[in-house]
Order: structure tokens, then sequence, then C-alpha cells
């Protein structure tokens, strides 16, 4: 079916389009020079308008564009716009059920996600948003007629809902997961360590995220979320002993926690290390060498010989860093420095080495 402008309408018009052909799926408006081919899926609305002596046909696009038709007699454009219409809405209620089924099953995908017993990570939500976006593309009907349909509108407002407040809406149902698994698993928490584990620190343990920072004081429990997490880890099944990987800057450190995971989890396959103690192990694994690491590396005592003995030889042979040293150890560090070779003093001396130590740390 098409429609055209009359001679004269086209004459006085002076537009780029005079005639429009119903297609199978769209519609081509098109002139002497200009053509437009306007597919359904991107139609979102038809207007038919009466000028003063001819018709005018608008098609509303996206963003706001607008192809028009004008010059065209006006009977003849209300049959057409009428059969074109009923075309137009009879393809769009096919188009909704096929947009239903896809919207709905993507519902159900996001019903599914946040319905799952565990802590649900911002990673796995940009997937959820990935997924999203890429099914809307896929769409045959344009997002802003979704809502035009009784079949297609609650999913889209969920969908578009997840998209738009995902963050928000995950962050809540993480608060609500994580309350109520703390409140389920009351007793772990409150006998996985010598003393209960408090609301923050339960918290830090069930958390599920790829990565987690808990800043927390001396004293304030850190090695206790270390050792529940480990066993909240293996409890829930998330990971195997041999998975797990504990690691502390000092061997003191590391010595305790293996100390309290046996003590508490009973589970030697977990082994708290120190930072050189794993890169040491990578590089006999990866290797079959032993590295030789200097005595030094594990020997404080040693360690802070030597730096004293290299500090004594320095201030013995240099008058003028031996006066250095007295000035910046009495001005800035407030000491009681005696009188002449002051390096000499051993009680001096070590107190300065655990200064020395740190600063080389």
């Amino acid at each position: 079916m098409e429609l055209k402008a009359t001679s004269m309408g086209k004459r006085l018009a002076q537009h780029p389009y005079n005639r429009v052909r119903l297609l199978a799926a769209g519609v081509e408006v098109s002139g002497d020079r200009h053509e437009y081919l306007i597919p359904f899926n991107q139609l979102l609305s038809i207007a038919c308008k009466r000028g003063m002596v001819w018709g005018e046909l608008e098609f509303h696009l996206p963003e706001e564009r607008v192809v028009r038709l004008h010059g065209t007699e006006w009977q003849e454009t209300q049959r057409f716009f009428h059969y074109l219409q009923h075309a137009w809405q009879q393809w769009s209620q096919e188009m909704s059920d096929v947009s239903a089924q896809v919207l709905t099953a993507l519902q159900q995908e996001i019903i599914t996600f946040t319905e799952q017993d565990r802590w649900l990570k911002r990673s796995e939500l940009a997937d959820i948003k990935e997924s999203i976006t890429r099914q809307f593309a896929a769409l045959p009907l344009p997002l802003a007629r979704l809502e035009d349909f009784d079949n297609c509108r609650e999913q889209w407002q969920f969908c578009q809902q997840w998209l738009e407040q995902g963050e928000t809406a995950i962050r809540a149902r993480n608060r609500q997961w994580t309350r109520e698994v703390i409140s389920h698993f009351h007793e772990f928490f409150s006998t996985v360590e010598t003393t209960p584990l408090n609301s923050s620190q339960c918290e830090a343990v069930v958390n599920g995220e790829d990565a987690l920072l808990v800043l927390a004081g001396a004293g304030s429990g850190k090695t206790s979320v270390l050792v529940a997490r480990a066993g909240w880890l293996m409890q829930r099944r998330l990971a195997q002993p041999e998975q797990i990987l504990l690691l502390a800057f000092g061997r003191q450190a590391a010595e305790e926690m293996n100390e309290r995971i046996q003590a508490r989890l009973g589970d030697s396959a977990i082994q708290a290390r120190t930072f050189h103690a794993l890169a040491l192990h990578i590089i006999r694994e990866g290797s079959n060498k032993q590295p030789v690491i200097s005595k030094l590396e594990s020997d404080s005592k040693a360690r802070r010989q030597l730096l004293i003995d290299n500090w004594r030889e320095q201030c013995k042979s240099k008058k003028a860093q031996a006066s250095g040293w007295r000035q910046w150890l009495q001005d800035e560090l407030a000491w009681d420095v005696p009188e002449g070779p002051f390096w000499q003093d051993d009680k001096l001396a070590q107190r300065l080495a655990s200064r020395l130590e740190r600063w080389l740390g």
C-alpha cells in the first residue's frame, strides 16, 4: 500500500518526502532525491494531522527524531493512516509476546541470582547488568514502548530498576542475608574463638567480595577474624584447606595464627606464612632450588648487632658524623646522651638499633 502527495501539494510543500509505502515490517518514506526506511522496531508512534488543505503524517523515532510527509490528499491520508496503524499495532502485539518471553526469563534469572544462600558480589552484579543491557538491545520492540504493553510492563520495570539501582539493591540484599546468616550460625561465631566475635567481626567473616579491606587497630581482633574466616570458608565448603593462604608480616604473628588455627579449627592443612616464607616456597617449587638466605633475615639479634657495629665504626672514624648523631639524638629525640664516646654506651646503642631496624624495614 502506498500514499503519494498530490502534484499541487508536492509543489507547494517543497518537502524532501512526498511518498510513503507500507512494507512487511516497516515503512519507506521517499522523495525525488531522498529515501528513508523506518523499521517497525524503531517506530515509537504515528500521528495523522490535517493542514489547511492537505494531510500530514508524522513518524516519531527514538532520540526525538521525527520524519514527516506533507501534501497528501486528506481522505487518502486518513485511510492510509488507519491501515498503517492497524498493521503496526498488530505487529507490535506479536512482538510484545516475544519481548515478554525474553523479559520474563531475564526477570527469573535475576530472582534466582538474588535468592542464592550466599554473598552476592559486585563483580556478579556487573555481569547481570551486562546481560540486561545485551538482552534489551535484542528486543524486537523499542524500549520506550515496553510500558505500553500489559504483558511486558512489570518485567520491564523490574529489569530496568536493577539496571539503574542494582548497587543499592544488592547492598540491601547482602545486609539482609548477613543478618540472617549471622543469626542462624550464632553458635559458630560464639565458639570459633575463645571470645565470641562481635557484629563487625562477623560481618567481615561472611563478606564474600573478591577483595575485602578490614581496617582495625591493635588488639581489636584482626587475627580472630582471619581464623574465623578460614573456618567459615571450610564450614560453608567455599574452599578446601589447601586453597586457603594466610599471610603475616612477622614470623611471630604467623606462628600465633597457626597455633590458633590448630587449637580452634583442628586443621593442620592450613598454614600461615610470612611473605618471605611464601616467596621461598614459590622459588623452591618453581626451580627445585634452595635459595641461600642471609642469617640476618631470620636472626634479629645478629641483625641488630651488625647495625650497632657499623654505627659505632662510623661515629668513631668520622667526628663530623658523630657530632651530627649527638645533635640529632639530643635535639630531635630528646635522649640523654653521655659525654665522650657516646656510641660505646650499650644501652643507648640497643635503643638506637631498634629504630635503625624499623628504618630499614
